[in-house]
């Protein structure tokens, strides 16, 4: 009974806990206020606005373009908006990707990763360079090797940062590589139209393979209609073959011919 009634805490004892919560929560309450003082004081202050933007990774695009687009020169580096900032740089036509950062105390860094050739396009007389996304680039495209495909149709309007049809690009590589199913004819070039996608121009004609559905497909029609053409004697003219089983096609003087057999490994060329 003596060691329960010992165990209780004093009156003396207990205010004391209540004093030293009391100062714990006051020292909580002042640094909160402290640190919100602070806050405002640094939202306040001229030593955080952006004094100077930085500029890395541009070898094509103009650094002074970027900080330009970039905007935040004067602005608080706290409260800039860099998304938005961001979003802006990536409109120039020449830049893939873009990230904005802040650069303590009052600094902005630009990182940009420019859009690099990977293809060749011909629009007006024009030869441009298009990066693996599609995307036309500035300037004429400088030599490398690959095929280039000609546009012969008015659209798109190609200007930099036009978005042309990379599988047409990816064909055409395809084919350039692979070459013609025969040695004769020839492959001469490569033409692109918003109605009929890819052509290639051979030695003796045209073959539409439209988009890149059924490429191996397309490539095996290609291959019997040259060799009966072949057998004929006579140049395979104009073939196209977007529609699957029955392809238009030219054969000599001009005489409309198809496939008649769903397997092409056995078909033939009706009359």
């Amino acid at each position: 009974m003596l060691a329960r009634i010992s165990s209780f805490r004093s009156p003396a004892s207990l205010f004391s806990v209540r004093i030293r919560w009391s100062r714990l929560v006051f020292a909580a309450v002042a640094l909160s206020i402290a640190s919100l003082a602070v806050m405002i004081a640094l939202l306040n202050s001229p030593l955080l606005d952006v004094n100077s933007i930085e500029v890395q990774g541009t070898d094509v695009v103009s650094a002074a373009s970027v900080k330009q687009l970039v905007g935040l020169k004067g602005q608080h580096v706290m409260l800039a908006d860099l998304e938005a900032a961001r979003q802006r740089v990536l409109t120039l036509p020449m830049i893939k990707e873009a990230a904005v950062l802040r650069d303590w105390p009052n600094g902005i860094k630009v990182v940009i990763v420019e859009r690099t050739p990977w293809g060749r396009w011909r629009a007006e007389n024009t030869v441009w360079a298009i990066d693996s996304e599609g995307v036309i680039l500035e300037g004429a495209a400088s030599s490398f090797d690959g095929p280039i495909v000609t546009q012969v149709s008015a659209w798109p309007a190609i200007k930099a940062g036009t978005v042309v049809d990379t599988n047409a690009i990816k064909m055409a590589d395809e084919l350039h590589h692979r070459g013609a199913p025969l040695p004769v004819p020839g492959i001469l070039a490569f033409e692109w139209s918003l109605s009929e996608g890819l052509s290639v121009v051979t030695e003796h004609g045209r073959i539409v393979f439209g988009d890149a559905d059924g490429f191996e497909y397309k490539y095996a029609v290609w291959d019997l209609l040259e060799r009966e053409a072949q057998r004929r004697s006579e140049p395979l003219l104009f073939a196209d073959l977007r529609f699957g089983l029955r392809p238009r096609v030219e054969i000599g003087l001009n005489v409309g011919r198809g496939i008649r057999n769903h397997d092409h490994t056995t078909a033939s060329v009706s009359e």
